[in-house]
């Protein structure tokens, strides 16, 4: 009997420390996602980067620091004037989505964060790089439909890509509207129980619809 209860003991330490070790993740994943949505300028989108980075060093099976991480080296990237340093921002934001394809190769919003990583390769040199990088984008698009037709991200990039293509290459505005409309009602119908999950691209989708109304 004093077996069994050291036995049912030690399984309740265990249970308790493995739900505060995830509290802790959940409250610092939390806080930095919060973090990021206000970001405004390279210094802020970085030091995001980093606090992401501090997790998954602390969390190395899980998908989602390193997802963020990439993230927002990719949104800072977009803004970085200089090519060199672009690419190099770029470098680091494709080793961390290595890293989270890695843990969850079967993630669409995974495939989605390699479709908007590669337009900012592009706009380096986009004579040079586009056909092979677009390419690559819808790739990576057709592989996160596949593995989740439902998430709007996939939709929005997909508009967006459309509505800067010129007709003769299967875009402009009558080709993307409807497909920046799907993104738009996907994001209305779309749920996730989990408090961590992407949320970002709603907004920028209906902005993108609009102008093109």
């Amino acid at each position: 009997m004093k077996k069994q209860v050291l036995v049912l003991l030690s399984i309740l330490v265990f249970a308790l420390s493995a739900f505060a070790q995830n509290s802790k993740y959940q409250e610092a994943m939390q806080s930095a996602i919060a973090s990021l949505d206000q970001a405004a300028g390279p210094d802020e989108y970085l030091a995001c980067a980093s606090r992401f980075e501090r997790i998954a060093g602390a969390e190395k099976t899980l998908w989602m620091p390193y997802y963020y991480a990439s993230y927002a080296l990719v949104v800072m990237s977009f803004d970085e004037a200089d090519g060199s340093r672009t690419d190099l921002l770029l470098d680091r934001a494709q080793e961390l989505l290595d890293t989270a394809l890695e843990l969850e190769p079967d993630e669409s919003e995974l495939h989605v964060l390699q479709a908007f990583l590669y337009p900012s390769r592009i706009l380096v040199d986009p004579m040079n790089r586009g056909m092979q990088y677009m390419e690559l984008i819808y790739s990576s698009l057709a592989r996160a439909k596949a593995l989740n037709p439902e998430n709007p991200r996939i939709y929005f990039l997909e508009g967006v890509n459309k509505a800067n293509l010129p007709p003769a290459m299967g875009g402009g505005p009558d080709v993307a509207r409807p497909i920046l409309e799907e993104s738009v009602a996907k994001f209305e119908t779309f749920t996730q129980d989990d408090p961590l999950w992407p949320q970002w691209g709603e907004e920028a989708a209906r902005s993108e619809l609009e102008k093109l109304q």
